[in-house]
């Protein structure tokens, strides 16, 4: 006889308080992906000096028009709550802290991404897409070009640009603020 094994899916509300009642160690880098608790990759240096590279870029949005966060939790519903390595979201006098941005907020997301290329791409970004998030930004490192999500769908996004040395993109929410891939890839 076979037995049918079931997945414990955990809330926002529910992954909070095992933050609070202190499940999740200091160091721990976790985030809550459709219910379940992942365990976040170590951040090694060339994924931090492209973090910081596109921190730098990004602080040229003025801002009145953005904040800016790095690595931050936003929340998309009631089951997923992912650190981003960049979100770019409505200004708020807040600055968020009586919630996180949600999809509503989020102009644009930007993830970085060597090891978890695949899981990124198959796992978050349909994710971002099933949440209504306008547009993402997929650096893979591992190819070295930048992968442009946009037109959210229940499916995922119905557009996808790939972008290589030598080539200009602008986000949707800044046309203006145009962006060299060369400077962000090299």
């Amino acid at each position: 006889m076979s037995v049918q094994i079931q997945r414990r899916l955990f809330t926002v509300q529910e992954y909070h308080l095992m933050g609070d009642a202190g499940i999740f160690s200091n160091n721990e880098r976790v985030e809550l992906i459709e219910g379940e608790i992942i365990e976040m990759a170590a951040i090694g240096k060339r994924h931090a000096a492209r973090v910081d590279r596109l921190a730098r870029l990004f602080s040229r949005i003025p801002e009145s028009l953005v904040i800016f966060r790095v690595q931050n939790p936003i929340c998309l519903d009631d089951k997923s709550e992912p650190q981003p390595d960049i979100a770019l979201v409505q200004p708020r006098a807040d600055f968020y802290e009586e919630s996180l941005p949600n999809s509503e907020d989020i102009l644009l997301l930007v993830e970085v991404s060597d090891s978890t290329i695949d899981y990124d791409r198959d796992v978050k970004v349909p994710n971002y897409a099933r949440s209504g998030i306008q547009e993402v930004w997929l650096w893979d490192l591992e190819v070295n070009c930048l992968e442009v999500y946009r037109d959210p769908t229940a499916n995922g996004y119905s557009s996808m640009q790939q972008f290589a040395g030598g080539e200009m993109v602008s986000p949707l929410a800044f046309p203006d603020f145009e962006v060299s891939i060369n400077l962000i890839l090299s």
